[in-house]
């Protein structure tokens, strides 16, 4: 699997679950894949119209086998170097799944999935948003995440954090996106979302 936040999520490249014969270093994309300010932008307008079941996660849904919230993830083997290292497409298991509230200085949410067998390589990504009234807050998410699988990958994970290292109270809304490597991502792209408190504890 590789990831690829770059500069538009994170500034940074995670490349995890699968052991390749050299790492990459530079970003996959020479733009952002969300698209640029022209893009289209909301064709969904009830959220819920599409929310994946967050509390019976284990069955499928959509493109994916299970996909769940979770507070982090784990591989259910031993790993060399990095965790998700293997010679095989790694398994990952979410840690604490199901959950989906959260305390202001959690630094990372998860969402973890594993996905149907692709007949293609595919490119999936995250953008959130903070919901007042049902609706969201601004034009632009907080923050996005993406990741590309091959066809002989099935298990990604998300990395959904705070814009500035603390969320601010609220219910957010995590729009999920589907479509080929390097392809732009609009909003008819998105294949379902996931939503999330934060609240004092």
């Amino acid at each position: 699997m590789m990831r690829f936040p770059t500069y538009y999520s994170n500034n940074r490249v995670r490349l995890a679950l699968v052991l390749v014969s050299s790492i990459l270093v530079g970003p996959a994309f020479a733009k952002d894949p969300f698209g640029t300010e022209e893009s289209p932008q909301i064709l969904i307008e009830k959220p819920t119209d599409i929310a994946l079941d967050q509390v019976n996660w284990k069955k499928p849904q959509g493109v994916f086998t299970w996909i769940a919230m979770a507070r982090g993830y784990d591989t259910p083997w031993a790993t060399h170097g990095r965790p998700g290292w293997m010679t095989d497409d790694a398994m990952v298991e979410p840690i604490d799944p199901g959950v989906s509230t959260f305390a202001p200085d959690t630094p990372e949410i998860y969402i973890v999935f594993e996905g149907q067998p692709l007949d293609a390589p595919g490119q999936f990504a995250a953008a959130w948003h903070l919901l007042a009234d049902g609706k969201k807050v601004g034009d632009k998410p907080l923050g996005k995440d993406v990741v590309e699988l091959e066809m002989n990958q099935r298990y990604a994970y998300f990395i959904i954090t705070p814009p500035k290292g603390v969320w601010d109270p609220g219910k957010y809304l995590v729009d999920i996106y589907y479509g080929s490597p390097g392809q732009e991502l609009h909003a008819i792209n998105i294949i379902g979302t996931m939503t999330f408190t934060i609240q004092e504890s």
